[in-house]
Order: structure tokens, then sequence, then C-alpha cells
């Protein structure tokens, strides 16, 4: 997942360990997430865009070209897929 959190953090003048200690997070964290080494919980991603006042969405952005994809990944989530559309069909029914 690329980020741009070091772009909103120097544009708020803010050092890494700046924005550690107001996220309640390690100088490394900050650092590891900056550099690609480390994808945040969502807390923790919520938290960041708060304190560098802007939108997750604008922080974050998901590429599944940079997932390594594999074989049984894809079936899992096909057929998890195909549970949630089952569900969902069951639950309209029930409505």
């Amino acid at each position: 997942m690329e980020n741009r959190i070091r772009e909103f953090r120097q544009a708020q003048k803010l050092s890494q360990e700046d924005l550690a200690r107001i996220a309640h997070v390690s100088r490394q964290t900050v650092n590891a997430i900056e550099n690609d080494k480390y994808d945040p919980e969502l807390l923790l991603a919520f938290k960041l865009a708060e304190i560098l006042g802007t939108k997750v969405d604008d922080l974050f952005t998901f590429q599944l070209s940079h997932v390594k994809k594999k074989e049984e990944d894809v079936f899992w989530c096909e057929k998890y897929q195909c549970v949630l559309w089952k569900r969902a069909d069951v639950e309209k029914r029930a409505n």
C-alpha cells in the first residue's frame, strides 16, 4: 500500500518524532509506514489522517498490482465473495 504520509507530515512541518509523539507510536513505526515497510491498522490510519488534517483515502492508496497473488488466495477470495452474495440474497428475501 502506497502512502503520502511524508508529504503531508512535511507540509505540516512535523518531524517523524513529532508525528509519532502525537499519534502515540514510536518514531520507528512512522518511519516504517512512510517507507512502505509496514501498513498501519485501520485505527492508526484514521488517527494519522486526523493529525495530518486529511482523509485516509488521501493518505493511502491500494494498488492491487503491488500484491503478489497466489492461486489459492484468488480461489479463496472468489469463494468468499460467493458466500457474501448468497448471504445478501438470503437477507434480501427475508425483507
